[in-house]
């Protein structure tokens, strides 16, 4: 899946703004963000630009739409989930002509069309921890870069999982954690998402001490021996968690020592079934992301409810608000090499709000 664009969509629905007079609610064709525009501006099926939330602006677009110093973040220029008059709206949509009237070129753009580079918008990433106990270098073969897409860029695959057994868990709010064993040399790296993490002779990164605390180090040896016995192939394991704790993303969950919360096991960078990936969890005491449900459909979980509403409640961690809900097939479904693994998450707009 493409991941974070900046893209033309056609507006699908207004309706009405439940406490403004001069404010609309609009959604878009096949995607499920719910977003507050002025009264009047759009009807369905105008052509619009879709900024989606974690979009960084440069100064000649929020210029162009009247937005500059009026966003989030600390230059002012990120979008961010807001409740305006009490509805809430997650993404930004502009007419292209909006733009050419102000000297931004783009010409001819037909629905779908990633518009990311071309406008300069950059996607908000959490800053990387930085630490003098690890180098960074180039992950390890079978390691790719982790990403997750969120439903409302694909809800024409959601109901594709409206009626076949899934795995919903909780997302945690932390940062990308993994640890791999390549079975030919039969060295184990340690990663954040995008690099590896190299030891520091009498030094140990935060996230090696949580490999180390947690057991992983034997613990991928022992999935490796498992996986063995079912007559597979093994040349590479990998297991991938969200590490929480002091001095990550703002110690979410409180705790006093580092914790990694498990979501995926990856045979030879092809991720295990759900069925496999808990009971890998079980047998070998690896504490999981949250369970929420396996093995109803989405159909039966959500009662009639939306994803967005059934995101939203109380986290299974703490007393607070969870961040949101994972939803993959039981057993994985991959379709074409465009959209790859079927799995998505879905944040949850009151989380959002209140960070």
């Amino acid at each position: 899946m493409s991941g974070f664009a900046v893209t033309v969509e056609v507006i699908d629905k207004i309706w009405e703004h439940t406490n403004a007079d001069s404010l609309e609610m609009a959604s878009l064709v096949d995607k499920n963000y719910d977003l507050v525009v002025m009264k009047g501006q759009y009807v369905s099926d105008d052509v619009v630009i879709f900024f989606p939330i974690d979009s960084i602006l440069p100064t000649n677009i929020l210029d162009a739409i009247g937005l500059t110093g009026k966003l989030s973040g600390k230059g002012r220029n990120t979008v961010k989930t807001i409740k305006l008059r009490g509805n809430i709206s997650q993404g930004i949509v502009v007419s292209p002509d909006v733009l050419l009237d102000n000297n931004i070129s783009l010409g001819y753009i037909p629905p779908g069309t990633n518009l990311t580079d071309i406008l300069g918008v950059e996607k908000y990433d959490p800053p990387i921890i930085s630490s003098n106990s690890g180098n960074l270098v180039r992950l390890p073969e079978y390691v790719k870069k982790y990403d997750i897409e969120s439903a409302q860029d694909y809800m024409y695959l959601v109901y594709r999982l409206m009626d076949i057994p899934v795995f919903i868990s909780e997302k945690v709010e932390g940062s990308n954690w993994a640890i791999t064993l390549l079975i030919e040399d039969g060295s184990i790296s340690v990663c954040q998402r995008n690099y590896k993490i190299v030891r520091i002779d009498g030094k140990e990164h935060t996230w090696h001490k949580a490999a180390r605390t947690g057991e992983f180090f034997n613990k991928i040896k022992l999935i490796a021996d498992i996986v063995t016995t079912w007559g597979r192939d093994v040349k590479a394991v990998t297991i991938r968690g969200e590490i929480v704790g002091p001095g990550i993303q703002g110690n979410y969950y409180n705790l006093k020592e580092h914790e990694v919360y498990v979501f995926d096991i990856e045979l030879n960078g092809t991720p295990l079934s759900s069925e496999m990936f808990l009971m890998l969890c079980l047998r070998l005491n690896i504490q999981s992301v949250p369970v929420i449900s396996t093995y109803d459909t989405l159909f039966t979980q959500l009662e009639g409810k939306t994803l967005l509403n059934y995101s939203n409640g109380q986290s299974l961690i703490i007393d607070k608000p969870k961040e949101g809900v994972v939803i993959k097939p039981m057993k994985e479904v991959i379709m074409d090499e465009d959209i790859g693994r079927v799995f998505f998450k879905q944040r949850s707009p009151e989380y959002l709000l209140k960070n």
